[in-house]
């Protein structure tokens, strides 16, 4: 072999060698995992009954549309679980910052129940919507209506956070 055919050959061996590792790597190293905290939920179309703003006034039901909405559900009342909720959908609404507009908050229960406080926040009853909601708990939906996430049921809010930071993000919509 030659002087120029080594070249050769160590300068293919030197440039295809990051190529045949990342190929190596991506075949055969460990599963990437989900980006997002919350459960995906099949996408399920939500028909907004009407919901009361923070002033008691019943909304018209496409009013919120076109806004990120973390939901609350209640089916048994308000328990520890559902206060926890409440607090999370309200600092991660808060969390936001400058695009907080874009989320508004709905506690779904009885006629009862209120937000502890109102800032962006709406109630409705919860028998008008879907069954999958039953469960009870902290789930999200995007600005077309569409149940997109449900979070566990004791969340980290860190997380939620996040995962609403980057829907935000990503999504010119809302």
């Amino acid at each position: 072999m030659s002087r120029g055919q080594f070249k050769l050959i160590l300068l293919l061996a030197v440039f295809s060698a990051p190529v045949l590792a990342a190929w190596l790597a991506y075949a055969y190293g460990p599963p990437v995992r989900a980006g997002n905290y919350g459960e995906l939920l099949a996408p399920t179309r939500l028909v907004l009954p009407p919901l009361a703003d923070p002033s008691g006034q019943i909304l018209a039901s496409d009013t919120l549309r076109g806004r990120w909405l973390l939901l609350v559900a209640a089916p048994d009342g308000c328990d520890q679980a559902c206060a926890d909720s409440l607090r999370l959908a309200r600092q991660a609404r808060l969390a936001q910052g400058r695009e907080q507009g874009r989320v508004a908050r709905v506690l779904l229960g009885g006629p009862d129940q209120a937000w502890p406080d109102r800032e962006g926040a709406y109630t409705g009853a919860l028998a008008a919507w879907p069954p999958v909601l039953a469960r009870g708990g902290l789930y999200l939906v995007d600005p077309q209506g569409n149940l997109m996430l449900r979070f566990p049921d004791h969340p980290d809010g860190g997380r939620v956070i996040r995962d609403l930071r980057h829907l935000l993000m990503a999504s010119g919509a809302g």
